[in-house]
């Protein structure tokens, strides 16, 4: 309903900095209200402050999101969302085929310009930053995430709760948001290093990201501030909460076995089979004559890794995750697969 509400006010010209105006007016009209019966205390002023902020977190993005539209449909070709998605989508691609090795330099670079946040990660301690395996995990986690969200501007509505979430999970560990700017210099700065050799890197991609990171970064912002003022409202930092650290697990530690995923793929099977080799039935290269050679096999066994790794990727939009798992689920009912099969798995 506020994201409604914020995205219907952009057509009127109403602008962010609109918003603290309005809630000073409705906190002074509150109090003239309240205060004569002694209502308007310090505990109730709070909470309405602590709402307000809430308030304003969720109808500012998708303001912003809606002035963004209106805009690039009053402007050229060049300007539009559908225009604006497609090259930073195409130019992912090609980032896409290194990743960890960009990941590594997008940390780098913003830990060079912003050496005093290097205490807000686990491998601060470090003797070699470039070589460190936690900040490879962790620079490889960031980038899947980031690619998370590029694949995601397809779908603007579903991608904001999700970017909300991303915002408001780093108050815990510290984020400010004086720190979004240099995050975007590094990525921008990535982007131009691993672009610009082939040319892919022009003004108008430039722009795009420009524009793109503008709003994931105002998405998240606000979602950081309003749970920044909950943690400080509560006057304590809180532990990371069991979910939070099992996905953070699970990806830190699937990165690194993306290393070398075709390898891990082949033992991943060659397992299976050791376990239960009645199971080799079922597949298509069951007559190779040295299985751990079979390319049949090896293609097979790449290709069910990488939808491991889609689904771990997956883990932030259960939602959307679901309805695939069901689907792959029905998809080997036709191979024979049985429920028994899954242990073994």
């Amino acid at each position: 309903v506020l994201r409604k509400l914020g995205s219907a006010h952009a057509k009127y010209g109403v602008q962010p900095e609109h918003f603290p105006v309005v809630g000073e007016a409705l906190l002074w009209t509150l109090e003239q209200q309240l205060g004569p019966a002694g209502v308007w205390t310090a505990d109730v002023k709070n909470a309405w402050v602590q709402t307000w902020g809430t308030i304003v977190s969720v109808m500012v993005p998708s303001l912003k999101c809606e002035a963004n539209q209106i805009t690039a449909h009053h402007g050229s070709p060049e300007d539009s969302a559908e225009h604006v998605k497609t090259l930073v989508q195409e130019s992912w691609a090609l980032v896409e085929k290194d990743i960890d090795l960009h990941g590594v330099t997008f940390f780098l670079r913003f830990l060079s310009t912003n050496p005093a946040l290097l205490p807000l990660f686990r491998f601060k301690d470090a003797k070699d930053l470039a070589k460190s395996p936690e900040l490879k995990a962790h620079a490889s986690a960031v980038m899947r995430t980031v690619g998370s969200a590029v694949a995601g501007l397809s779908d603007v509505q579903r991608l904001v709760p999700v970017l909300q979430a991303l915002g408001g999970a780093h108050a815990k560990y510290g984020v400010k948001v004086e720190h979004f700017p240099t995050v975007g210099e590094a990525l921008l700065w990535t982007l131009e290093q691993a672009l610009g050799a082939s040319g892919a890197w022009n003004p108008a991609v430039k722009a795009a990201w420009v524009k793109t990171w503008a709003i994931v970064a105002s998405v998240m912002e606000a979602s950081l501030v309003e749970e920044t003022n909950k943690i400080v409202h509560a006057g304590c930092v809180p532990k990371e909460d069991p979910a939070t650290r099992t996905l953070r697990l699970l990806r830190e530690s699937w990165a690194l076995v993306e290393k070398d995923i075709d390898a891990h793929g082949i033992k991943f099977f060659m397992r299976i089979f050791t376990i239960a080799p009645g199971a080799l039935q079922l597949f298509s290269f069951k007559d190779a004559k040295d299985l751990e050679k079979s390319p049949e096999l090896a293609a097979h066994a790449g290709t069910v890794m990488r939808t491991v790794g889609q689904a771990v990727a997956g883990l932030s939009d259960v939602e959307t995750l679901i309805p695939v798992l069901q689907k792959l689920g029905g998809a080997h009912a036709k191979y024979g697969v049985q429920p028994e099969h899954f242990p073994i798995v």
